[in-house]
């Protein structure tokens, strides 16, 4: 299929709540893009909104941890985006591949994830889905931040929060106690969807499984079912513990923070099979790096 007689879909990669994203060539320029379609079934006056919307936020935030985006537009099928193409694997795959991850891992990816939210909290810029299916693992031990079809800028009414008739933003096992209870939303909740996901890859377990997400409603809700165990240095628990505090002013407030106080555990990566191979730089350059980009 070719897009606004340029992009030509090779295969489809994903598929979410209103779009399915699509490797493809850029005819004009021979290389690889990732192209996001809104789904047929999916087509309508708030999804178009969401869609359009989702395309000048991913535009507006320039940064390594989030795919440049080439192109918008409509043809005769309808509305796509054009972005840059992620060579990886999802987190969600890396979990499956490994069941849990080396301290050392986690701690590179959470910190990668938190050097995104600093440049984009500082624009006021809410993801409000963080979870491993998220976030992309490149074959060089880069994260990438994908999908930020719900995301929302606080205080700016070209990218206020779109209400109708879709379901509310979020993923329920990654979601804050006042997100699902409440719809409230802030650099906080993503914060606590970093502590979700800083915790899963740590222990191969979520926070709260799902069959029981919707039920808690007795005090234990947002509270880990089960500690991160001895494997897992104190310095380190403390940290995720603090990032699933119930209440809000209680977390960390602010992803630099969590940033730097991940930073000591990215030490001595090992190579994660299937996955990265080989490790080809120092650790000390991905610190280096992540600092120079993280605000």
């Amino acid at each position: 299929m070719l897009v606004a007689q340029r992009y030509e879909l090779q295969q489809p990669v994903g598929r979410g709540g209103m779009g399915e994203i699509w490797q493809g060539v850029d005819l004009h320029l021979n290389r690889k893009v990732a192209v996001k379609r809104v789904r047929r079934d999916r087509l309508t006056e708030e999804t178009v909104r969401r869609f359009r919307r989702e395309a000048r936020i991913m535009a507006s935030l320039r940064h390594p941890g989030v795919p440049a985006v080439h192109d918008f537009g409509q043809d005769d099928y309808g509305f796509f985006l054009v972005m840059e193409f992620v060579d990886g694997w999802p987190v969600t795959h890396v979990l499956d591949a490994h069941e849990k991850l080396p301290v050392s891992w986690a701690a590179l990816l959470g910190a990668q994830l938190c050097a995104v939210l600093s440049a984009a909290h500082a624009r006021s810029l809410v993801h409000r889905d963080l979870k491993p299916g998220n976030l992309m693992l490149c074959r060089d031990a880069t994260l990438v931040v994908l999908d930020f079809g719900v995301a929302t800028v606080q205080g700016s009414p070209e990218f206020s929060v779109i209400t109708g008739t879709m379901e509310a933003p979020g993923t329920e096992p990654y979601m804050a106690p006042e997100q699902f209870r409440e719809g409230r939303t802030s650099a906080l909740t993503d914060l606590y969807s970093a502590g979700c996901v800083l915790y899963e890859m740590l222990t191969g377990r979520r926070v709260v499984q799902p069959a029981g997400f919707v039920t808690e409603t007795s005090g234990h809700f947002g509270l880990p079912s089960a500690p991160l165990g001895a494997a897992v240095p104190k310095e380190l628990a403390e940290l995720v513990m603090a990032l699933l505090e119930r209440e809000p002013d209680r977390r960390p407030q602010r992803a630099d923070e969590v940033f730097h106080r991940l930073l000591p555990f990215i030490r001595d990566l090992p190579a994660l099979p299937g996955v990265v191979d080989r490790v080809t730089r120092p650790v000390h350059l991905y610190a280096e790096a992540l600092s120079r980009v993280s605000w």
